[in-house]
This record gives C-alpha cells, sequence and structure tokens, in this order.
C-alpha cells in the first residue's frame, strides 16, 4: 500500500506487532513499545522510531524508509465496536463488585458468588484495576476467616505444632468476620466458641478466687481450658497454681515420715524445680524448708563420711550420738547407713569377744586372729581391739620363741608337727620315699595323721585324746620299724642276697662299705657324707698318740637319721620355762596343748628311766660297762680304720668285749617298749629298751 508522507516515504508494510518480541518493537528514541505503527529503513533493518521521532531513525534517505502498520481504516469500526462492548461488559461487572463490597444494597453476599465474580474477570480477562485487587483480598481474607474457624471447631489447633488464638485474637476475628462484606454461617460457631470461653473464663476467675482451691479441681479447669483451644490468660494461672500444688504434693511426699526415705538427689532434684516454679508464699515456704533440710542432711552426711574414712577411728558412743542426731531427718543418707551397718557390725563384733573372754576356756588363737581381721576393717575404735591385738602378737612372740627352741634351721615341718606324735613311724615306706614326699609337699602331716581337723585343734580334750592316741600309735610303729631294720642285712656283710631287702640312704642309693651310720632309733643304715655325724667328747683334730677313728662311747649322742631327728632337743628346763610363759597366756594355742602333752610325756620317760637305772640289774651291768670301757681305752687301738657306727653288732671293739657287753646288748634288745619298770619280773626282760629308745624319739634332752 502506497501512502503519502511529507518526508517522502511511500512505501508501508503490514506488520503484527504482538507477535515480535519487545525489545525488537521498542522505538530507539523513547523505548516505547510499539503496537500499531512504527517507522523503518531498509538499510538499517535493526531499528525502527515510534511516529513520533521519524527524524530520529537514520541518515538514510527518506525513499528508504517505510510505514510498519498493524490494522488498515476499514478494520478501525469493527474495533471500535468489539472494544465498546467490552468496556460495557467490564462496568456492568464493578458495578456488580462495587455493590458486593460496600453492601450498597444491605445484602451480604455469600463466598460463592464473589468467587464467582472474581472467575468471571478472569475468564473475561478484565485488566487487573483496583477494584478488582479489593475483591481478591476480600476472598482472601475470608478464605484465612474460614479456615481458622474450621481449625478452631474441630480442634486443630490443640494439636503441639499449631499456636493457640488468644481471647482477644477470638474477638478479633469475629469483629472481622462481621466486617466482611460476605454472608458466612461459621460466624456462629465463633459465637459459641467465644461464649465457652468467657464462661470457663469466670469459673477459673472464682476458682482462682477461692484459693487454696483442690488440686484435681484445678486441673480438670486447666484440661478442659486446653480443649477450648483458646489461650485463656486465667489458664496460665491455673498451670501455674496446677505446677505449685504438684510441686508443694512432691515436697510433702518426701518429707513424710515413711520407711522408704528420698535420697540427696531427689531432695537437690525439687529443690531445683521450687526454683523453676512461680513463686508464692506457700512455695517459698517450702523451698526454705527444703533448703534448710538440704543443708542439715549434707551436713551430717559430711561427718558421716569424715567418720567412715578417717584415720583416727571414733568410739561407738560417738556412731550412736551421730546416728541418733539423723533419726529426725526425712532424706536417705548414704554415709549414715553405712555408720549404721558398721556400728551393727561393731555391736555384734563386741557381743563376739565377750563370749569368746568369758566361755568356759581361754579363746583359740585362730579365732582370735579372725576377730583382731574383722576389727580392724571395721571403721569403729574398739577398745577390746587392741587388747586382743596385744594377745595375738603375745602368742605369736611365745610361737615364734618356741620355734626357735625346737625347728632346727630351714626345717620343711611346723611346730605343730614336730610336738606332735609321728603316729606313721611304723609305715613299710622307705626312707627316701618319705624323705621325698616330705620335700615335694605330699607328705602327709602328724596333725592329719592324728586325725585332728581344724575344728578339733579349738578344742583341748580333742587335742589330748588324739595326743595320747598317737603317742601309742608312735611306740607300736617304732617297735614295728626296728623290728624290720633289723632284719635287714648289714652294709659290712662281705654278701648281700639279691633277695633280700636292703636299706636305702636319703640320697636313694644303698649304704655300703666303710664309713656307713646306723640309726639308733629306727635301725636303718645311712651314708655318712649323706648325714650329720654326731658330736664327740673329745677333740674332733687327731693326735699323734690317738687314732682318728672313735668308738662308739666316745659319741656324745646317738645318732639319730633326718627322719627320726626331726627337730632340735631343747632341754626340759628350757622347756619348762616355755610352759611357764604359755601359762601367762589367755590365749590357747594348739602347739601349747601339744607341748604340754609332749613336756608329760618326757617327765613320765625321765621317772621311769630313773627307776630303771635304779634297779639292781642295770646299776650292776653298768658298773661292768664302765670297767670294760676303762681296759678298752688303755688298750693301744689298731691302726685299722673302724667303722662309725652306732650298732653294738657292727664294731670290732664291742664284738671282742666279751661276754658281759653281750649281756647287756642282749638285755637291751629284749625290752619291751610299753611295759613299765615297775611290773618287770626279776630275772627276766627288764623294759630297759622301750626307755631308751622312747628316750631318743623325744624332742627332750635329758
Amino acid at each position: 500500500m502506497w501512502v503519502e508522507h511529507p518526508q517522502g516515504v511511500t512505501e508501508a508494510e503490514r506488520e503484527a506487532f504482538e507477535l515480535l518480541p519487545d525489545d525488537e518493537r521498542q522505538c530507539i528514541k523513547c523505548k516505547t513499545t510499539c503496537f500499531l505503527s512504527a517507522l523503518a529503513c531498509y538499510d538499517c533493518p535493526d531499528g525502527l522510531v515510534c511516529l513520533s521521532h521519524i527524524n530520529d531513525l537514520c541518515k538514510c534517505s527518506s525513499s528508504r524508509q517505510y510505514l510498519r502498520y498493524r490494522y488498515t481504516l476499514d478494520e478501525l469500526p469493527t474495533m471500535l465496536h468489539k472494544l465498546k462492548i467490552r468496556a460495557e461488559s467490564f462496568d456492568t461487572w464493578a458495578n456488580k463488585v462495587r455493590v458486593a463490597l460496600e453492601v450498597e444494597d444491605g445484602r451480604k453476599r455469600s463466598f460463592e458468588e464473589l468467587r464467582a465474580l472474581e472467575s468471571e474477570a478472569r475468564e473475561r480477562r478484565f485488566p487487573n484495576s483496583e477494584l478488582l485487587q479489593r475483591l481478591k483480598n476480600c476472598l482472601s481474607e475470608v478464605e484465612a476467616c474460614i479456615a481458622q474457624v474450621l481449625g478452631l471447631v474441630s480442634g486443630q489447633v490443640a494439636r503441639m505444632d499449631t499456636p493457640q488464638l488468644t481471647l482477644t485474637e477470638l474477638r478479633v476475628l469475629l469483629e472481622q468476620m462481621g466486617s466482611l462484606p460476605c454472608a458466612m454461617h461459621q460466624i456462629g460457631d465463633v459465637k459459641d466458641v467465644l461464649e465457652q470461653v468467657e464462661a470457663y473464663q469466670a469459673e477459673a476467675r472464682e476458682a482462682l478466687a477461692t484459693l487454696p482451691s483442690s488440686p484435681g479441681l484445678l486441673r480438670s479447669l486447666l484440661e478442659r481450658g486446653q480443649q477450648l483451644g483458646i489461650e485463656v490468660p486465667e489458664a496460665h494461672q491455673l498451670q501455674q497454681q496446677v505446677e505449685q500444688a504438684q510441686w508443694l504434693d512432691e515436697v510433702k511426699q518426701a518429707l513424710a515420715p515413711s520407711a522408704h526415705r528420698g535420697s540427696l538427689v531427689i531432695m537437690q532434684g525439687l529443690l531445683v524445680m521450687g526454683a523453676k516454679i512461680a513463686s508464692s508464699p506457700s512455695v517459698d515456704k517450702a523451698r526454705a524448708e527444703l533448703q534448710e533440710l538440704l543443708t542439715i542432711a549434707e551436713r551430717w552426711e559430711e561427718k558421716a563420711h569424715f567418720c567412715l574414712e578417717a584415720r583416727q577411728k571414733h568410739p561407738p558412743a560417738t556412731l550412736e550420738a551421730i546416728i541418733r542426731e539423723t533419726e529426725n531427718i526425712p532424706v536417705h543418707l548414704p554415709n549414715i547407713q553405712a555408720l549404721k551397718e558398721a556400728l551393727t557390725k561393731a555391736q555384734a563384733w563386741i557381743a563376739d569377744v565377750d563370749e569368746i573372754q568369758n566361755g568356759d576356756h581361754y579363746p583359740c588363737l585362730d579365732d582370735l586372729e579372725g576377730l583382731v581381721a574383722v576389727g580392724r576393717d571395721l571403721p569403729v575404735g574398739l577398745e577390746e581391739l587392741r587388747q586382743l591385738e596385744l594377745q595375738v602378737l603375745t602368742a605369736h612372740s611365745w610361737r615364734e620363741k618356741a620355734s626357735k627352741t625346737f625347728l632346727k634351721k630351714n626345717s620343711c615341718y611346723t611346730l605343730l608337727e614336730v610336738l606332735c606324735p609321728c603316729a606313721d613311724a611304723g609305715s613299710d615306706s622307705t626312707k627316701r620315699s618319705r624323705w621325698m614326699e616330705k620335700a615335694l609337699g605330699l607328705y602327709q602331716c602328724d596333725t592329719e595323721l592324728l586325725g585332728l581337723s581344724a575344728q578339733d585343734l579349738r578344742d583341748p580334750g580333742s587335742v589330748i585324746v588324739a595326743f595320747k592316741e598317737g603317742e601309742q600309735k608312735e611306740k607300736e610303729g617304732i617297735l614295728q620299724l626296728r623290728r624290720t631294720n633289723s632284719a635287714k642285712p648289714s652294709p659290712l656283710a662281705p654278701s648281700l642276697m639279691a633277695s633280700s631287702p636292703t636299706s636305702i640312704c636319703v640320697c636313694g642309693q644303698v649304704p655300703a662299705g666303710v664309713g656307713v651310720l646306723q640309726c639308733d632309733l629306727c635301725q636303718d643304715w645311712f651314708h655318712g657324707q649323706c648325714v650329720s655325724v654326731p658330736h664327740l667328747l673329745t677333740s674332733p683334730k687327731p693326735s699323734l698318740t690317738s687314732s682318728p677313728l672313735l668308738a662308739w662311747w666316745e659319741w656324745d649322742t646317738k645318732f639319730l637319721c633326718p627322719l627320726c631327728m626331726r627337730s632340735r632337743r631343747p632341754r626340759l628346763e628350757t622347756i619348762l620355762a616355755l610352759l611357764v610363759a604359755l601359762q601367762r597366756l589367755p590365749v590357747r594355742l594348739p602347739e601349747g596343748e601339744a607341748l604340754q602333752c609332749l613336756t608329760e610325756r618326757a617327765i613320765g620317760w625321765q621317772d621311769r628311766a630313773r627307776k630303771a637305772l635304779a634297779s639292781e640289774d642295770v646299776t650292776a651291768l653298768l658298773r661292768q660297762l664302765a670297767e670294760l670301757r676303762q681296759q678298752l681305752q688303755a688298750k693301744p687301738r689298731p691302726e685299722e680304720a673302724s667303722v662309725y657306727t652306732s650298732a653294738t653288732a657292727c664294731d670290732p671293739i664291742r664284738e671282742g668285749s666279751g661276754n658281759n657287753i653281750s649281756k647287756v646288748q642282749g638285755l637291751l634288745e629284749n625290752g619291751d617298749s610299753v611295759t613299765s619298770p615297775e611290773n618287770m619280773a626279776p630275772g627276766k626282760g627288764s623294759g630297759k629298751t622301750g626307755v631308751v629308745w622312747v628316750g631318743c624319739w623325744l624332742n627332750i634332752t635329758e
């Protein structure tokens, strides 16, 4: 289409501007978006201008410029008609909205009617105007009010994640619903809720005005208020009152006198809870009483702890005073309870001590040691404990002194074993097996062989009876052992039968040859280098005129093997001194009773030996023996070596001493160990052998 233009533009093109992007239809001068017309240039296709800035397009010739238009003149009437119809419909819609929002006719529209007006504007694509915005805001407020009312009525606001409405907010909601240009039937529900809240508020005020009310009533009112879904100011006060009542009840129960008392931790927890609740006169009073009680309880608990841990123990009277002071404290105190238990144990311990001390016999050392061990563990100062410790210390001192008196150095026997009879003296086991059993700890002690248990050792009668029975078994066993060992061939014999039993030394070998010794008690043979040689009357150093070998009468004591000579042989005077010290002890020791039995046995043997030595037969024999000894000492000794032995049959000097020595030897070998000299008939066996070997076996030197 050709259009005349004062600038000489003669060409034009139709353009659908609404289809172009905004940046392609903006005026390069004023940046106005062109909708209906614009001027462009063929040589400058990147820009266009509105008709108000045709001179600012470019510097090209106007013949190169052309007009871009959207509609023709023929299309304008139709467009105007459509625009008129649209404007009339918008005016009609606007009048309806204005009447509805301002309630000009006195009738509030329903929510559905207002929603229909908003939908009509959206469907007809009415331009966004202030009236449309008011309509949308009104609909939003109505929707919010309806949502709150529905949540309030259905109880959704009572959930933990949804905050409750206050009474003021409820009234504001009711006013808002009444002021909105929308008829909502939920406004009746809101009014009902408001009436319930006001009634509840009046009831709560009445309950708060009549304090102190029942905790149950306050709790029920609080639960009803929570079900309303509205935060009432009085509900907070009710909550405080309920918390105070609950705390006061807990404090009352904790402080009430009962068998089950609360601990310090519970009291401290109550005090912490009391600091968090609202203050009131009753709460402040209970809090002060609880704090005072807690302070007193902690102070007594600290005192009890000091008494339990103090190095200087307190007497029972002090502990009883502390316990009496804490009886009225309604709190469970662990240290006070431990102090009570310790005092109870101490009283029971004192009763046990009194029972033992006031018994028919002196208390046994084991019992006193047990009491001392228990008393030392008690955190109580006991006067009796010092006395018991002194008694136990004195008893141990006596036992150590007796052990030094009887036991050899590094002895494998105990003092009680040494003092008791050897009940298995006649056992068929060899010397070496018995020696090894003792070395390996397999040897059965004498107290077990006597049948004495730990309880029997506490009874002096049982010890004495067992000692007498063991003494008889020892005598019989020694006689049997002597007969068995005497039947064995002598190691000095020229030839030994392979089938005959032989002696076994402690080293495990058969003793033979020069230097063997025979035990005077059990009659068994041993190597001289394996056992201890008896002491000699003369100097062990040989002189020029004397032989290095000594005869049996030059020995200081009889030779006893290691198993027969189990201990030292103290003198009777030393034993009597131990017995005198034992009588001063207020304690019974099994070793002391065994020592008394052993001393009685030794004194009895001493009387029998004196009677035997005073008899005419023994006196005559001893006189002959002294003459024979003088004769033998006057004769020169042979240069050849003799055997160190205490056996009469193996000594060449004894063999050549004549009929008198044979007569004495026969008299000693034919004696009865269990027959007293008073019962022996003249001319028969005089019973001296039993006296001799019993004296060798006793652990006392006479």
